[in-house]
């Protein structure tokens, strides 16, 4: 009789969603930093620094003159947050190609070869020219991130059992909910959101990637992707029983033949055919409007300037309300994990 979980598994789902956690942290580790990053931008950029007390905390910061302050000093620092989604954007058309063309693990262990490289590049952004480093670092980091997305959910979704699949497929959301808010705690000032730790800050997501490429070696492959692509039924049934332990895969080889036969009838379908088809178009316009609502609802922004925003509105400690709001974000992300089946 077939185990539902291993260990096998448990430690593949892991390593996976640090793909998903390394995606988090990109995404939200910008955020708390922000004024420590444009004070040194500025000073690389040559601008005159006075020193000015902060009413709120009654300290003394070294912060540019608000007149003094260049349009080029905005357009970098929009720029170091802008090319993270840029990147993903250009990188999410490729997920398929990347994921059945060196399959699922080794897709993703190649992807971490782009994010050791932006990691060292944002983490060395103080020998050169930092805000040309971050913002390079940010656009590569922001390209592994659109293909991690893709390819993290395709394998742990390949390799879950039925009776589990949506809570392991809402891990994928967890880690990232959780890479957003591990960032938004280390960027405190006291501990690396400082003028001295800041690149060290950024570029710590390099760690994730290490660690992922230590696990995934020791994960299976998904066994769809090895029999429905490249017909291997023994390592498909290898991979299977690796996953769930010993018991009979003939029922599960039989599913994946009928899936296979089923997709060789049909034929390519492509995003135009794909939108005009009457058959998909309800569920693709759900799944497009829920993915639409949450980018207009204003939580990318949050993501990326709450503390700028909570400064502006008043707040004394706008980094403590950036940890909140990434907090009640986690919170209920695991609701929804518990909730999933």
């Amino acid at each position: 009789m077939e185990k539902q979980l291993t260990g096998t598994l448990a430690l593949a789902v892991f390593a996976a969603a640090l793909g998903s956690l390394q995606y988090g942290y990109g995404l939200g580790v910008i955020n708390a930093p922000q004024k420590v990053i444009q004070t040194y931008y500025a000073s690389s950029l040559g601008l005159e620094f006075e020193p000015q007390n902060d009413e709120k905390t009654n300290l003394t910061t070294m912060q540019p003159e608000p007149d003094s302050i260049p349009a080029a000093l905005t357009m970098y620092w929009s720029l170091s947050v802008a090319m993270f989604p840029v990147g993903g954007i250009i990188s999410s058309f490729m997920v398929g190609f990347v994921a059945d063309f060196r399959g699922r693990i080794k897709g993703m262990l190649v992807l971490n070869v782009l994010a050791v490289v932006a990691s060292l590049l944002m983490g060395l952004a103080k020998m050169g020219s930092p805000h040309i480093m971050v913002i390079v670092g940010r656009a590569i980091m922001g390209f592994y991130c659109g293909l991690s997305s893709g390819l993290v959910p395709m394998y742990i979704g390949e390799i879950a059992p039925v009776k589990y699949r949506g809570a392991l497929g809402a891990l994928h959301q967890l880690a990232i909910v959780t890479g957003i808010l591990i960032s938004q705690v280390l960027g405190l000032d006291f501990l690396l959101g400082n003028e001295d730790m800041w690149h060290l800050l950024l570029g710590l997501s390099g760690a994730i990637a290490v660690l992922q490429s230590l696990l995934l070696p020791l994960c299976p492959e998904s066994p769809r992707y090895l029999y429905i692509k490249l017909g291997k039924k023994e390592e498909a049934c290898k991979s299977l029983k690796r996953f769930k332990g010993e018991y009979d895969t003939s029922k599960d080889i039989a599913e994946m033949q009928a899936e296979k036969e089923e997709a060789l009838k049909e034929a390519k379908v492509s995003l135009l055919r794909l939108a005009r088809s009457s058959v998909y178009r309800q569920q693709l316009f759900v799944a497009l409007m829920m993915h639409l609502s949450q980018q207009f609802s204003g939580i990318n922004a949050i993501f990326y300037y709450s503390t700028a925003i909570f400064h502006k509105a008043g707040v004394a400690q706008p980094v403590y309300a950036t940890i909140g709001v990434g907090a009640v974000n986690t919170v209920f992300t695991l609701v929804s994990v518990s909730a999933a089946n």
